[in-house]
């Protein structure tokens, strides 16, 4: 039977089991391990039910309230027409399309067995020049924008992008100078640990030249150069000011903005916060017994300026995430004395190569962008993790010396949630792993030491006094430890009273796996997070723009 026919009996009896209602057949389609994902087509919601007894019940709560026809395989689609795939061709997958009464929408299958588009563009050729249409245009929308933007990074700036091409009059406001300017103050040495395939800009995807390993500099001038390509209406060295009003009367917030020293008020539909997904910086250094006696300096890594600073000089590193691993790097080449990192728990280590060539396998380079990230959404985090964990015997083996060493070295190293490496913890805790770049090899040779197990109990005028009764000589003392939630700056923009409407802080995964407080409702109307990385912005952005157009055109209310 070829890979059409299987698929297209799976589809007819899905369209059959929705028409007659027969919940039971519905999730007998599904594996008993299977799930169901649903982007904004059952509910004004984006879900993903596991097992029988939650896709059933899903189903049940929602299958009276829609009506969904046209089923029908995309089988002249090069991308999602109907293939076997699997390392054995064992699986079977589709793209398919269909229809409710008030859009159309598709979707992606992909069975197996038990024993084993870019939208039209904005402007036309036509009088006046563009450049005039283009400035009347943003006109319009500073007096009346239907979005307020906070952030001009890669997911604010996507957005924008995105909801311009949904014709959503759209406005970013950005605290810095120059767009880019958040990643031109992190530290020099900075590359992303992602492959450029999978941090591609939505709609303009790198130059095929481009480096794999997008370093930071590289990244703020294509920021600042992808907001000029796009046409985005972006206020630079512009804050919203604390605590906006929402009118439920008239459904519009009230924002003052400092734009350059200027207060402008706007009154927007929506407010969609693309601050990231960390708060200020995590620093216990000046709350360490003898920090005012130190006689070096004391820092974060948010304020590091690089290694070349520090020739010379005996430095004390305080944390094993990929900061802290960058950081203790970039000291080592530029010839400072000495590099100590202190690491007070266990960390999951996976060579960059790997996690490169996983991202790869998701989004290689040679398949259009939107192509991969629509795959990427139907792949529940939860499969992705027992996937990696099914390899980690594998992957151990691929990486023993690496690992060994570390341990040899004296530093505790595991393998992940059940030895699935580091992507999950990207997504469950966004800490507790590095991505190695070079930082293992200078341990394992000696160049760069490590004290495991402890933290600093005190300073002394030239030293660090250690809990384990050690002490450490340094000049000079870095904290890669991180960032505080959310919470605190969501308090300080919002405000109380908006801020115990809206529900979590963006961040984390929920009990479907879910991103937490990304993309969907809050709970306060008109208030969006847009948190997660390039990717999730890339793709999530066009459902955050639908359920936008559907509140305003009555489908949807919260």
């Amino acid at each position: 039977m070829s890979s059409e026919d299987i698929a297209s009996r799976w589809l007819l009896e899905l369209s059959l089991s929705l028409q007659r209602r027969d919940i039971g057949n519905f999730s007998n389609l599904f594996l008993p391990n299977g799930c169901l994902r649903d982007f904004l087509v059952f509910t004004w919601d984006i879900r993903t039910l596991h097992g029988h007894e939650k896709i059933s019940n899903y189903i049940w709560e929602n299958i009276h309230k829609l009506s969904i026809s046209g089923f029908a395989l995309c089988t002249e689609d090069q991308y999602f027409r109907p293939a076997f795939s699997g390392s054995g061709s064992e699986l079977v997958s589709s793209g398919f399309t269909f229809s409710t009464p008030i859009a159309n929408g598709r979707g992606l299958l992909e069975l197996g067995y038990e024993e084993k588009a870019p939208e039209s563009d904005i402007y036309h050729w036509r009088q006046p020049s563009w450049a005039e249409a283009r400035d009347e245009t943003w006109k319009g929308i500073e007096k009346e924008p239907q979005v307020l933007i906070i952030g001009a990074g890669p997911n604010g700036l996507q957005i924008a992008a995105r909801f311009q091409q949904m014709q959503i009059p759209t406005l970013v406001v950005e605290r810095n100078a120059r767009i880019g300017d958040t990643w031109r103050q992190r530290y020099p040495s900075l590359v992303l640990h992602t492959p450029k395939s999978h941090h591609n800009l939505l709609y303009q995807p790198f130059p095929e030249n481009w480096p794999v390993w997008t370093p930071r500099d590289k990244l703020a001038e294509w920021l600042e150069h992808y907001a000029i390509s796009q046409d985005l209406l972006v206020w630079t060295s512009s804050c919203a000011l604390p605590n906006p009003s929402y009118d439920p009367s008239t459904r519009k917030w009230s924002v003052s903005i400092d734009k350059a020293g200027q207060i402008v008020t706007v009154q927007p539909q929506h407010l969609v916060v693309a601050i990231g997904m960390l708060g200020e910086p995590f620093m216990p250094g000046y709350t360490i017994d003898g920090h005012d006696l130190f006689q070096g300096q004391i820092l974060h890594t948010n304020t590091f300026p690089g290694g070349r600073h520090f020739s010379g000089k005996r430095v004390v590193v305080v944390g094993t995430g990929n900061s802290g691993a960058d950081v203790a790097l970039d000291l080592s080449l530029h010839g400072a004395e000495s590099v100590t990192i202190i690491q007070r728990s266990s960390t999951c280590v996976q060579p960059a190569s790997t996690v490169g060539e996983a991202l790869l396998r998701a989004w290689p380079p040679n398949v259009p962008t939107p192509v991969l990230d629509f795959r990427s959404l139907t792949k529940p985090l939860k499969q992705l993790v027992e996937f990696l964990a099914k390899t980690r015997g594998l992957i151990y083996e691929r990486e023993k010396d690496l690992i060994e060493g570390l341990r040899n070295a004296g530093m505790q190293v595991d393998m992940g949630p059940n030895g699935a490496g580091v992507l999950p913890l990207v997504y469950q805790r966004f800490g507790g792993f590095w991505t190695d770049v070079g930082c293992g090899a200078e341990i394992i040779s000696g160049k760069i030491k490590v004290k495991s197990g402890t933290t600093i109990r005190k300073f002394r005028p030239s030293m660090v006094e250690l809990e384990d009764g050690s002490s450490l000589e340094a000049e000079v003392v870095i904290f890669a430890t991180g960032y505080h939630d959310m919470g605190h700056i969501l308090k300080e923009l919002l405000g109380d009273d908006v801020l115990s409407q809206a529900g979590p802080l963006p961040g984390g995964i929920d009990e479907e796996d879910e991103l937490v407080g990304g993309y969907r409702s809050t709970g306060h109307p008109g208030l969006w997070y847009a948190p997660g990385s390039f990717d999730k912005a890339r793709g999530w952005s066009k459902f955050l723009g639908i359920q936008i157009q559907a509140l305003d055109l009555g489908y949807m209310s919260l």
